[in-house]
């Protein structure tokens, strides 16, 4: 019988990477606003009226949180959420034509390799 390997992992790296990158985004306020105003796990959780563990336990990780439980704790921090899908770097081909054009934004005629006109915008 063949075995099927999941095609799965690179979706489990990308959520990993995303809990590890919330979890340093949420330490780091934590630690910034502890510093400008001393605030502790305790004083967050009695914020939300939870037990600190329960924040203890957000805050590196090991329990899931939902995008509820993540608006929760930037209430707690007093801090805004920000959410951000860049787009990825596009691959660019060398031009048709004349392949040592430096890439000054210009356009080239594909048949000629002469720059076109500038159009008016």
């Amino acid at each position: 019988m063949k075995s099927v390997k999941p095609s799965s992992d690179k979706r489990r790296r990308t959520y990993t990477r995303l809990v590890g990158e919330i979890s340093h985004a949420l330490n780091q306020a934590l630690v910034e606003e502890h510093e400008d105003r001393n605030l502790t796990r305790a004083q967050m959780a009695a914020a939300l009226g939870w037990n600190r563990a329960s924040i203890t336990k957000l805050l590196s990780g090991s329990r899931n949180m939902t995008l509820e439980t993540l608006a929760d704790l930037a209430f707690a921090l007093d801090r805004p959420i920000r959410v951000s899908l860049p787009s990825r770097a596009r691959r660019t081909n060398k031009r048709v034509g004349n392949p040592d054009a430096s890439d000054s934004g210009s356009r080239f005629d594909a048949a000629s390799a002469k720059p076109l006109e500038a159009q008016p915008a």
